[in-house]
């Protein structure tokens, strides 16, 4: 195949790095010819589903609710067994493919856009089974979309949607996600400088450290308390879920959790391989020693290079933590059919999380009785940081609507 000029689709940028990487014409078609080919998975972080894996993500994620964490007291509900926190999920899967097919080699090695950064935007995430001790998922995937879109960074974003089905050890189909990430050049992004403007990390007064530990105490956890779809009222407020003040601490707990989850996250000889193979993944720190360009999360050096004030958490974390909200609401003998997040500002350090919502409707459909409700997470600075909208099943005091999903069959992915 003949290789076209490569256009840039960026504004002239004059500070791109040896690192950095530009969105190209070229690079955009490279990238759609990918569009519903699957791919090959990283071996997952987590094979099995096991009782210690299960309960260390909910430690990391901060979630304090005992179906979660405590597998006797998760047995004596409808479901009969130790389950995992919905967004466990994103950390599990043996992949079904195991090699590149001839189609997507001949779209090349590696990421076309490497050296592009890639914001953490958003989460689709559809469940149809729980996922139980013992379990063990396949995941199947790759491209789902590739939108070439406006950005007030630049002249264009690049936006990329990936899709995943999971299915557990009998075939049954678990879940799918679909995981949106905003591709933009790190000078064009590096040029946003309204964050460099905020006053981060906050300086807490006791009242505040005070107040915070308050909503802490006030933390409300449904539980074993079944909460039935017919008490259930559009525009029933939640009670806040607080997260914070965040720390790097928190970010290393959450990592923990999670498992090695991406490329990034590796040491020593694996580093070491594979910085080899992508050398513009580990720009040399303040020492001139290659280091990953995920530190963006716990090296303020690197956060400031990258054009931010501070070091800040993974967009994954807010996706649990928007979880996390909802399970606390539901109770333990509901269902978390559908959480659909969007992340719109980052979380730095000390910035202190509140999320909160409301009911927004209530129906019957497909055999299930199902309620919506609304998230939006706001920092200290009253700022919207991410908004979510969770479906959720909910048992029924006539106990006539089942709290699994009756709509599997309905399922759609280029990957099923």
């Amino acid at each position: 195949m003949t290789s076209q000029p490569e256009t840039t689709s960026q504004s002239s940028v004059t500070d791109r790095r040896p690192e950095e990487g530009a969105i190209t014409d070229d690079r955009v078609e490279r990238l759609q010819r990918r569009v519903g080919r699957p791919v090959p998975f990283l071996e997952p972080a987590f094979e099995y589903a096991g009782v210690d894996s299960l309960r260390n993500y909910a430690r990391g994620i901060g979630d304090i609710n005992p179906f979660y964490r405590n597998p006797d007291h998760a047995r004596q509900s409808s479901w009969g067994a130790f389950t995992a926190h919905p967004t466990f999920m994103l950390y599990t899967g043996v992949s079904q493919e195991q090699a590149l097919s001839a189609d997507l080699l001949e779209t090349g090695k590696g990421d076309p856009l490497a050296g592009v950064h890639a914001f953490y935007s958003g989460e689709d995430l559809e469940w149809f089974l729980p996922i139980e001790e013992g379990d063990r998922l396949a995941v199947k995937g790759g491209l789902g979309s590739v939108q070439v879109k406006p950005s007030r960074m630049g002249k264009s974003a690049v936006h990329e949607t990936h899709e995943s089905v999971y299915r557990n050890q009998h075939g049954a189909l678990v879940g799918i996600r679909r995981h949106l990430l905003v591709r933009v050049e790190r000078a064009a992004a590096r040029s946003e400088r309204k964050n460099l403007e905020l006053d981060v990390p906050h300086a807490y007064t006791p009242a505040e450290l005070e107040a915070i530990e308050a909503e802490y105490r006030a933390e409300h956890i449904q539980g074993a308390a079944k909460r039935y779809w017919e008490d259930v009222r559009p525009g029933e407020p939640l009670v806040p879920l607080i997260k914070g003040p965040y720390t790097v601490t928190a970010y290393i707990c959450f990592a923990e959790g999670t498992g090695p989850r991406n490329s990034f996250h590796r040491a020593h000889s694996v580093a070491f391989k594979y910085r080899k193979e992508h050398p513009r993944a580990f720009p040399p720190n303040e020492f001139g020693i290659p280091d990953t360009v995920a530190r963006v999360h716990w090296d303020k050096a690197m956060a400031l290079r990258a054009g931010l004030p501070e070091t800040y958490d993974f967009g994954g974390e807010r996706v649990a933590w928007m979880s996390h909200a909802a399970t606390n609401w539901m109770g333990d003998d509901a269902f978390l059919r559908r959480l659909q997040v969007r992340i719109s500002a980052f979380c730095f350090v000390g910035d202190t999380i509140r999320i909160g919502g409301e009911v927004r409707d209530k129906r019957v459909a497909g055999g299930n009785a199902i309620a919506e409700v609304h998230l939006d997470a706001r920092n200290q600075r009253d700022e919207s940081i991410a908004t979510a909208l969770a479906t959720v099943i909910l048992p029924t005091r006539a106990g006539d609507g089942g709290t699994l999903p009756q709509d599997a069959a309905m399922a759609q992915s280029a990957f099923l």
